[in-house]
């Protein structure tokens, strides 16, 4: 039972932010330093001083993967912002005349789940979030936009489904396809979902939403299966992009709105992410490219979708007049650093904690403790257990590098290792989107932040999470079911 103590930093994270209704900031703190008397008290092995050394170290490298997409991120956002870019974007969907529940839909599953699977890291909130409260009320907004984060599955290219197939000794076809069936459904209800925070909706909306599920589900579908995982999210949000369209009241004006000048940003973040990812691993087989690496993790530079956002940024920084750079009478990146540095902060104490975890062997005593399960109780227990890591942690990338060796091992003793590397990488990727880090970055997304912000999103985010969890482990039960 010693191995339940390795959850100690996350039961004190909930308390933390439910009970006493802390900050994301200060509940990172405190994981920390549970994290850190687990390891003073030698509860899980001998104190040794390198275990805190290589924690730190490693979630440094990590704090530059995920850091780099964030702060560039806000940085692309304001740029893009102060040359209109926010408003031309709206003035578009404003041209398609689409009813309040489409426009919606349009933004959260359309438009946030192509840039959240480009970019990842919460980075669609940055730009779905202005849009939103261009319909609905900040409440309504916030709620909105974790259901558009919901699709964390093939967030940023899909780099947790690649890493899990690497440590789970699946293909990643059939990883792929395997998942598909675990968020598959989660994603046929989203529309519907969205609906659910709207008022005034009627059987119409009801019957558009179902379709735009279907749309989604199909366009990941066929991506993923014929060109590739890594843009099997682009795919989907493209293909309900392409779905409004079709039921747009007035496109006479539409080819207009797309092709102003203040939102090329967007579209050239987009081809700079795709051109990014064909030319990058040319550079890497030439040895062109660098590499910080600890040994245990690792930090591609030029994979990262920040470069393209600096890149971006930069280029369109470049292009605007002197009048638009200075429109904020505060400089840009003192205002980028300020809407990010506690976001950024909560990111590297958690990162510290997961880390260290790992290196005092918390993390092995709790896989070692899956295998002793029955079936269907390892079923809900791995997929938990992947969001547990993953609301820790801030991240589906770290929680499957914590926790895919012991589903995969969980998997294999029950002649089902694909459905059990899905139920953990999906298990993690659905409640992401509940953990403090992107909450974070949400809060960072709204303007004139309000002390009761942080409560909803952090009340809606586990709420959502709750429900998503249900999902998979259903999925995953009644295949296991169909099958023996």
């Amino acid at each position: 039972m010693i191995a339940f103590l390795s959850l100690l930093p996350c039961a004190a994270v909930i308390v933390a932010v439910l009970a006493l209704r802390l900050s994301a900031l200060s509940a990172s703190i405190i994981a920390l330093v549970t994290a850190m008397a687990l390891w003073a008290l030698g509860i899980f092995s001998p104190i040794q001083l390198d275990q805190l050394g290589n924690a730190v170290t490693d979630a440094l490298v990590l704090e530059l993967l995920v850091g780099v997409v964030v702060y560039f991120g806000l940085l692309f956002v304001e740029v893009s912002s102060r040359g209109g870019g926010l408003g031309a974007l709206g003035n578009a969907i404003q041209t398609l005349r689409l009813s309040p529940p489409k426009a919606v839909i349009l933004i959260t599953v359309g438009i946030g789940v192509m840039l959240e699977s480009l970019t990842g890291y919460g980075v669609s909130m940055l730009v779905t979030v202005p849009l939103l409260l261009q319909i609905v009320s900040r409440t309504k907004t916030i709620c909105l936009a974790l259901i558009g984060m919901s699709l964390m599955s093939w967030g940023a290219l899909s780099v947790a489904a690649l890493l899990g197939a690497e440590l789970s000794g699946l293909t990643t076809e059939a990883l792929a396809a395997a998942i598909l069936t675990t968020s598959g459904p989660i994603a046929l209800v989203l529309p519907l979902f969205c609906l659910l925070i709207i008022q005034n909706v009627n059987l119409r909306d009801v019957v558009y939403a179902l379709c735009a599920g279907g749309v989604l589900v199909s366009g990941i579908a066929l991506t993923s299966r014929w060109i590739g995982v890594e843009v099997a999210g682009v795919g989907g949000g493209l293909a309900v992009i392409l779905f409004s369209l079709v039921f747009s009241m007035s496109k006479q004006n539409l080819g207009k709105a797309l092709t102003a000048p203040a939102i090329l940003p967007y579209g050239l973040l987009i081809a700079g992410v795709v051109l990014q990812k064909i030319i990058v691993p040319y550079l890497y087989a030439m040895g062109l490219a660098p590499v910080i690496d600890t040994g245990r993790v690792s930090f591609h530079v030029l994979q990262s979708p920040g470069i393209a956002l600096l890149v971006i940024s930069l280029l369109c920084l470049l292009l605007q007049s002197n009048s638009t750079r200075s429109k904020s009478g505060q400089p840009l990146f003192q205002h980028v650093t300020a809407r990010s540095w506690r976001a950024l902060a909560s990111i590297l104490f958690f990162l510290i904690t997961a880390r260290l975890l790992v290196e005092i062997g918390g993390i092995a005593a709790l896989s070692g403790l899956m295998s002793q399960l029955g079936l269907y109780p390892a079923v809900a227990l791995i997929t938990v257990l992947g969001g547990i890591g993953a609301y820790a942690t801030g991240s589906g990338v770290t929680a499957v590098a914590l926790f895919m060796p012991s589903a995969a091992a969980t998997g294999e003793g029950f002649d089902a290792l694909a459905l059990f590397a899905a139920l953990q990488h999906s298990g993690a990727a659905h409640v992401a989107m509940a953990s403090l880090p992107v909450i974070a970055i949400l809060l960072a997304a709204l303007p004139d932040r309000d002390a009761a912000d942080e409560q909803i999103a952090i009340r809606t985010g586990l709420g959502l999470a709750a429900i998503w969890i249900l999902f998979v482990i259903a999925s995953g039960a009644t295949q296991l079911a169909m099958t023996r």
